[in-house]
Protein backbone atom coordinates (compact mmCIF):
# COMPACT_ATOMS: atom_id res chain seq x y z
CA UNK A 1 0.00 0.00 0.00
CA UNK A 2 1.51 3.30 -1.12
CA UNK A 3 1.56 6.51 0.92
CA UNK A 4 -1.15 8.06 -1.27
CA UNK A 5 -3.53 5.14 -0.74
CA UNK A 6 -2.85 5.08 3.01
CA UNK A 7 -3.56 8.81 3.21
CA UNK A 8 -6.82 8.33 1.29
CA UNK A 9 -7.92 5.62 3.71
CA UNK A 10 -7.12 7.71 6.78
CA UNK A 11 -8.85 10.76 5.31
CA UNK A 12 -11.90 8.69 4.40
CA UNK A 13 -12.16 7.14 7.87
CA UNK A 14 -11.93 10.58 9.49
CA UNK A 15 -14.68 11.96 7.24
CA UNK A 16 -16.85 8.88 7.74
CA UNK A 17 -16.53 9.29 11.50
CA UNK A 18 -17.43 12.99 11.16
CA UNK A 19 -20.57 11.99 9.28
CA UNK A 20 -21.39 9.48 11.99
CA UNK A 21 -20.88 12.15 14.65
CA UNK A 22 -23.35 14.47 12.93
CA UNK A 23 -25.82 11.63 12.40
CA UNK A 24 -25.87 10.92 16.12
CA UNK A 25 -26.00 14.64 16.95
CA UNK A 26 -29.08 14.95 14.77
CA UNK A 27 -30.72 11.96 16.50
CA UNK A 28 -30.01 13.44 19.94
CA UNK A 29 -31.58 16.84 19.25
CA UNK A 30 -35.27 16.12 19.60
CA UNK A 31 -35.17 13.95 22.76
CA UNK A 32 -33.04 16.62 24.46
CA UNK A 33 -35.71 19.29 23.92
CA UNK A 34 -38.89 17.23 24.24
CA UNK A 35 -40.12 19.52 27.00
CA UNK A 36 -39.70 22.71 24.95
CA UNK A 37 -41.09 21.16 21.76
CA UNK A 38 -44.08 19.83 23.68
CA UNK A 39 -44.78 23.28 25.11
CA UNK A 40 -44.36 25.02 21.74
CA UNK A 41 -46.53 22.56 19.81
CA UNK A 42 -48.91 21.64 22.67
CA UNK A 43 -47.89 17.99 22.34
CA UNK A 44 -48.21 15.31 25.02
CA UNK A 45 -45.37 12.89 25.91
CA UNK A 46 -47.23 10.24 23.89
CA UNK A 47 -47.25 12.54 20.88
CA UNK A 48 -43.57 13.34 21.29
CA UNK A 49 -42.78 9.64 21.43
CA UNK A 50 -44.79 9.19 18.24
CA UNK A 51 -42.41 11.57 16.45
CA UNK A 52 -39.56 9.15 17.03
CA UNK A 53 -41.84 6.28 16.00
CA UNK A 54 -42.65 7.97 12.67
CA UNK A 55 -38.97 8.51 11.94
CA UNK A 56 -38.14 4.94 12.90
CA UNK A 57 -40.86 3.50 10.64
CA UNK A 58 -39.65 5.49 7.64
CA UNK A 59 -36.03 4.68 8.48
CA UNK A 60 -36.76 0.95 8.69
CA UNK A 61 -38.73 1.01 5.44
CA UNK A 62 -35.82 2.70 3.65
CA UNK A 63 -33.12 0.30 4.86
CA UNK A 64 -33.52 -2.11 1.88
CA UNK A 65 -33.00 0.82 -0.48
CA UNK A 66 -30.05 1.97 1.63
CA UNK A 67 -28.50 -1.49 1.54
CA UNK A 68 -28.87 -1.56 -2.24
CA UNK A 69 -27.30 1.89 -2.57
CA UNK A 70 -24.38 0.96 -0.32
CA UNK A 71 -23.64 -2.23 -2.26
CA UNK A 72 -24.09 -0.86 -5.79
CA UNK A 73 -22.90 2.74 -5.64
CA UNK A 74 -20.07 4.87 -4.32
CA UNK A 75 -20.60 4.66 -0.56
CA UNK A 76 -18.94 8.02 0.06
CA UNK A 77 -21.53 9.66 -2.18
CA UNK A 78 -24.33 7.69 -0.53
CA UNK A 79 -23.24 9.01 2.88
CA UNK A 80 -23.08 12.57 1.52
CA UNK A 81 -26.57 12.36 0.01
CA UNK A 82 -27.89 11.00 3.30
CA UNK A 83 -26.31 13.92 5.16
CA UNK A 84 -27.93 16.42 2.79
CA UNK A 85 -31.33 14.76 3.23
CA UNK A 86 -31.27 14.67 7.03
CA UNK A 87 -29.95 18.27 7.09
CA UNK A 88 -32.93 19.41 5.00
CA UNK A 89 -35.34 17.53 7.27
CA UNK A 90 -33.72 18.98 10.39
CA UNK A 91 -34.08 22.49 8.95
CA UNK A 92 -37.77 21.80 8.31
CA UNK A 93 -38.22 20.78 11.96
CA UNK A 94 -36.64 24.08 13.02
CA UNK A 95 -39.19 26.13 11.07
CA UNK A 96 -42.23 23.94 11.80
CA UNK A 97 -45.17 25.54 13.60
CA UNK A 98 -47.49 22.54 14.00
CA UNK A 99 -47.16 18.99 15.26
CA UNK A 100 -48.07 17.62 11.81
CA UNK A 101 -45.25 19.58 10.17
CA UNK A 102 -42.74 18.22 12.68
CA UNK A 103 -44.05 14.68 12.18
CA UNK A 104 -43.63 14.91 8.39
CA UNK A 105 -40.15 16.41 8.78
CA UNK A 106 -39.08 13.66 11.17
CA UNK A 107 -40.29 11.07 8.69
CA UNK A 108 -38.16 12.65 5.97
CA UNK A 109 -35.27 12.70 8.43
CA UNK A 110 -35.46 8.91 8.62
CA UNK A 111 -34.66 8.60 4.90
CA UNK A 112 -31.33 10.37 5.28
CA UNK A 113 -30.37 8.46 8.41
CA UNK A 114 -31.23 5.15 6.73
CA UNK A 115 -28.93 5.92 3.80
CA UNK A 116 -25.96 6.76 5.99
CA UNK A 117 -25.84 3.94 8.55
CA UNK A 118 -25.29 0.89 6.25
CA UNK A 119 -22.75 2.77 4.13
CA UNK A 120 -20.74 3.91 7.16
CA UNK A 121 -20.70 0.48 8.77
CA UNK A 122 -19.70 -1.34 5.59
CA UNK A 123 -16.84 1.09 4.96
CA UNK A 124 -15.51 0.49 8.47
CA UNK A 125 -15.89 -3.29 8.09
CA UNK A 126 -13.96 -3.27 4.80
CA UNK A 127 -11.06 -1.45 6.43
CA UNK A 128 -10.44 -3.99 9.22
CA UNK A 129 -9.71 -7.70 9.65
CA UNK A 130 -11.70 -10.18 11.76
CA UNK A 131 -9.37 -10.00 14.77
CA UNK A 132 -9.73 -6.24 15.14
CA UNK A 133 -13.23 -5.58 13.80
CA UNK A 134 -14.77 -5.22 17.25
CA UNK A 135 -12.19 -2.61 18.19
CA UNK A 136 -12.82 -0.71 14.95
CA UNK A 137 -16.55 -0.59 15.61
CA UNK A 138 -15.84 0.33 19.21
CA UNK A 139 -13.92 3.37 18.02
CA UNK A 140 -16.79 4.17 15.64
CA UNK A 141 -19.21 3.98 18.57
CA UNK A 142 -16.90 6.18 20.61
CA UNK A 143 -16.69 8.89 17.97
CA UNK A 144 -20.40 8.60 17.19
CA UNK A 145 -21.24 9.12 20.84
CA UNK A 146 -19.37 12.40 20.66
CA UNK A 147 -22.18 13.46 18.35
CA UNK A 148 -24.80 12.46 20.90
CA UNK A 149 -22.94 14.40 23.56
CA UNK A 150 -22.58 17.50 21.40
CA UNK A 151 -26.14 17.37 20.09
CA UNK A 152 -27.82 16.63 23.41
CA UNK A 153 -25.67 18.94 25.54
CA UNK A 154 -25.91 21.87 23.13
CA UNK A 155 -29.66 21.48 22.69
CA UNK A 156 -30.24 21.34 26.44
CA UNK A 157 -28.17 24.47 27.05
CA UNK A 158 -29.74 26.38 24.15
CA UNK A 159 -33.31 25.28 24.92
CA UNK A 160 -34.17 27.96 27.55
CA UNK A 161 -32.55 30.80 25.56
CA UNK A 162 -33.50 33.02 22.63
CA UNK A 163 -30.88 33.76 19.94
CA UNK A 164 -31.50 36.53 17.39
CA UNK A 165 -35.19 36.26 18.17
CA UNK A 166 -35.22 32.49 17.53
CA UNK A 167 -36.18 30.04 20.24
CA UNK A 168 -33.14 28.17 21.50
CA UNK A 169 -34.35 24.70 20.55
CA UNK A 170 -35.06 25.88 17.00
CA UNK A 171 -31.61 27.47 16.77
CA UNK A 172 -30.04 24.14 17.77
CA UNK A 173 -31.79 22.42 14.85
CA UNK A 174 -30.64 25.17 12.44
CA UNK A 175 -27.06 24.79 13.68
CA UNK A 176 -26.92 21.01 13.28
CA UNK A 177 -28.50 21.25 9.82
CA UNK A 178 -25.87 23.75 8.66
CA UNK A 179 -22.94 21.71 9.98
CA UNK A 180 -24.39 18.54 8.42
CA UNK A 181 -24.40 20.19 5.00
CA UNK A 182 -20.72 21.11 5.40
CA UNK A 183 -19.79 17.58 6.49
CA UNK A 184 -21.80 16.09 3.61
CA UNK A 185 -19.93 18.27 1.12
CA UNK A 186 -16.56 17.23 2.58
CA UNK A 187 -17.49 13.55 2.34
CA UNK A 188 -18.69 13.94 -1.26
CA UNK A 189 -15.52 15.62 -2.50
CA UNK A 190 -12.78 14.09 -0.34
CA UNK A 191 -13.85 10.63 0.88
CA UNK A 192 -12.95 7.60 -1.27
CA UNK A 193 -14.76 4.26 -1.48
CA UNK A 194 -11.92 1.72 -1.98
CA UNK A 195 -14.24 -0.97 -3.35
CA UNK A 196 -16.07 1.20 -5.86
CA UNK A 197 -14.96 0.74 -9.43
CA UNK A 198 -16.29 2.64 -12.42
CA UNK A 199 -16.25 -0.45 -14.62
CA UNK A 200 -18.32 -2.38 -12.08
CA UNK A 201 -20.79 0.47 -11.86
CA UNK A 202 -21.06 0.63 -15.66
CA UNK A 203 -21.78 -3.09 -15.82
CA UNK A 204 -24.48 -2.73 -13.18
CA UNK A 205 -26.10 0.10 -15.12
CA UNK A 206 -26.55 -2.20 -18.13
CA UNK A 207 -28.81 -4.53 -16.14
CA UNK A 208 -32.52 -3.83 -15.93
CA UNK A 209 -34.17 -2.61 -12.76
CA UNK A 210 -36.03 -5.94 -12.53
CA UNK A 211 -32.75 -7.89 -12.63
CA UNK A 212 -31.31 -5.64 -9.94
CA UNK A 213 -34.39 -6.13 -7.76
CA UNK A 214 -34.29 -9.92 -8.15
CA UNK A 215 -30.61 -10.02 -7.25
CA UNK A 216 -31.21 -7.86 -4.18
CA UNK A 217 -34.06 -10.12 -3.04
CA UNK A 218 -31.92 -13.21 -3.59
CA UNK A 219 -29.12 -11.74 -1.48
CA UNK A 220 -31.56 -10.72 1.26
CA UNK A 221 -33.10 -14.21 1.32
CA UNK A 222 -29.71 -15.86 1.72
CA UNK A 223 -28.91 -13.62 4.70
CA UNK A 224 -32.31 -14.03 6.37
CA UNK A 225 -31.97 -17.83 6.26
CA UNK A 226 -28.86 -17.73 8.49
CA UNK A 227 -29.99 -18.87 11.99
CA UNK A 228 -27.51 -16.62 13.80
CA UNK A 229 -28.83 -13.61 11.90
CA UNK A 230 -32.40 -14.54 12.88
CA UNK A 231 -31.41 -14.61 16.55
CA UNK A 232 -29.66 -11.24 16.21
CA UNK A 233 -32.84 -9.74 14.74
CA UNK A 234 -35.05 -11.23 17.46
CA UNK A 235 -32.77 -9.88 20.18
CA UNK A 236 -32.51 -6.55 18.41
CA UNK A 237 -36.28 -6.09 18.28
CA UNK A 238 -36.73 -6.60 22.02
CA UNK A 239 -33.43 -4.94 22.86
CA UNK A 240 -34.39 -1.74 21.06
CA UNK A 241 -37.36 -1.10 23.38
CA UNK A 242 -35.36 0.17 26.38
CA UNK A 243 -33.07 2.25 24.17
CA UNK A 244 -36.13 3.88 22.60
CA UNK A 245 -37.55 4.55 26.06
CA UNK A 246 -34.29 6.26 27.00
CA UNK A 247 -35.11 9.02 24.54
CA UNK A 248 -37.31 10.36 27.37
CA UNK A 249 -34.43 10.31 29.86
CA UNK A 250 -33.74 14.05 29.58
CA UNK A 251 -37.39 14.90 29.99
CA UNK A 252 -37.74 12.51 32.97
CA UNK A 253 -34.76 14.06 34.77
CA UNK A 254 -36.20 17.54 34.30
CA UNK A 255 -39.67 16.48 35.45
CA UNK A 256 -38.35 15.04 38.72
CA UNK A 257 -36.68 18.35 39.49
CA UNK A 258 -33.25 18.54 37.86
CA UNK A 259 -32.32 21.80 36.10
CA UNK A 260 -31.36 22.10 32.43
CA UNK A 261 -27.70 22.33 33.41
CA UNK A 262 -27.81 19.31 35.71
CA UNK A 263 -29.69 17.28 33.10
CA UNK A 264 -27.11 18.21 30.47
CA UNK A 265 -24.30 17.04 32.77
CA UNK A 266 -25.99 13.71 33.57
CA UNK A 267 -26.89 13.03 29.93
CA UNK A 268 -23.31 13.84 28.95
CA UNK A 269 -22.04 11.40 31.58
CA UNK A 270 -24.34 8.71 30.19
CA UNK A 271 -23.22 9.37 26.61
CA UNK A 272 -19.54 9.30 27.61
CA UNK A 273 -20.13 6.02 29.43
CA UNK A 274 -21.87 4.41 26.44
CA UNK A 275 -19.09 5.52 24.11
CA UNK A 276 -16.39 4.12 26.40
CA UNK A 277 -18.51 1.00 26.87
CA UNK A 278 -18.65 0.45 23.13
CA UNK A 279 -14.87 0.62 22.85
CA UNK A 280 -14.46 -1.63 25.89
CA UNK A 281 -17.00 -4.10 24.52
CA UNK A 282 -15.31 -4.19 21.13
CA UNK A 283 -11.90 -4.90 22.61
CA UNK A 284 -13.27 -7.56 24.98
CA UNK A 285 -15.22 -9.11 22.11
CA UNK A 286 -12.07 -9.42 19.99
CA UNK A 287 -10.16 -10.97 22.90
CA UNK A 288 -12.91 -13.47 23.74
CA UNK A 289 -13.43 -14.34 20.07
CA UNK A 290 -9.77 -15.33 19.75
CA UNK A 291 -9.97 -17.50 22.88
CA UNK A 292 -13.51 -18.86 22.41
CA UNK A 293 -14.35 -18.47 18.70
CA UNK A 294 -17.85 -19.96 18.90
CA UNK A 295 -19.07 -18.45 22.15
CA UNK A 296 -16.94 -15.52 23.29
CA UNK A 297 -18.85 -12.65 21.69
CA UNK A 298 -22.24 -14.22 22.50
CA UNK A 299 -21.48 -14.62 26.21
CA UNK A 300 -20.31 -11.02 26.39
CA UNK A 301 -23.56 -9.82 24.83
CA UNK A 302 -25.63 -11.87 27.27
CA UNK A 303 -23.82 -10.27 30.20
CA UNK A 304 -24.34 -6.80 28.75
CA UNK A 305 -28.04 -7.26 27.95
CA UNK A 306 -28.77 -9.02 31.24
CA UNK A 307 -27.23 -6.26 33.33
CA UNK A 308 -29.65 -3.67 31.92
CA UNK A 309 -32.61 -4.93 33.96
CA UNK A 310 -31.19 -4.56 37.50
CA UNK A 311 -29.42 -1.30 36.65
CA UNK A 312 -32.58 0.24 35.18
CA UNK A 313 -34.51 -0.98 38.22
CA UNK A 314 -32.12 0.83 40.54
CA UNK A 315 -32.35 4.03 38.48
CA UNK A 316 -36.12 4.13 38.09
CA UNK A 317 -37.36 2.37 41.22
CA UNK A 318 -34.52 2.30 43.74
CA UNK A 319 -33.48 5.96 43.72
CA UNK A 320 -35.86 8.64 45.03
CA UNK A 321 -37.30 11.17 42.59
CA UNK A 322 -35.38 13.94 44.29
CA UNK A 323 -32.78 16.28 42.72
CA UNK A 324 -30.79 16.18 45.96
CA UNK A 325 -29.68 12.64 45.00
CA UNK A 326 -27.93 13.88 41.88
CA UNK A 327 -24.65 12.13 42.68
CA UNK A 328 -26.37 8.75 42.94
CA UNK A 329 -28.30 9.32 39.71
CA UNK A 330 -25.11 10.29 37.90
CA UNK A 331 -23.22 7.25 39.21
CA UNK A 332 -25.95 4.79 38.20
CA UNK A 333 -26.29 6.40 34.77
CA UNK A 334 -22.53 6.14 34.20
CA UNK A 335 -22.30 2.49 35.29
CA UNK A 336 -25.36 1.56 33.26
CA UNK A 337 -24.05 3.29 30.14
CA UNK A 338 -20.66 1.62 30.53
CA UNK A 339 -22.05 -1.93 30.74
CA UNK A 340 -25.18 -2.06 28.56
CA UNK A 341 -23.44 -0.70 25.44
CA UNK A 342 -21.23 -3.68 24.55
CA UNK A 343 -23.51 -5.51 22.11
CA UNK A 344 -23.17 -3.45 18.95
CA UNK A 345 -19.38 -3.32 18.79
CA UNK A 346 -18.68 -6.72 20.34
CA UNK A 347 -21.23 -8.88 18.55
CA UNK A 348 -23.98 -7.45 16.39
CA UNK A 349 -21.85 -5.63 13.84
Amino acid sequence: MGPAVAWEERRTLVLVNLASIMERADEALLPAVYREVGAALHATPTGLGALTLYRSIVQAACYPLAAYAASRHNRAHVIAVGAFLWAAATFLVAISETFLQVAISRGLNGIGLALVIPAVQSLVADSTDDDHRGTAFGWLQLTSSIGSIIGGFSALLLAPTTIFGVEGWRFAFHLVAAISVVVGALVWFFAVDPNFRTDVASAAEKRSAWDEARELLREAKSVIQIPTFQIFVAQGVSGSFPWSAMSFLSMWLELIGFSHGDTAVYMTMFSVATSLGGLLGGKMGDALARRYPNAGRIVLSQISAGSAVPLAGILLLGLPDDPSTGLAHGLVLFVMGLIISWNAAATNR
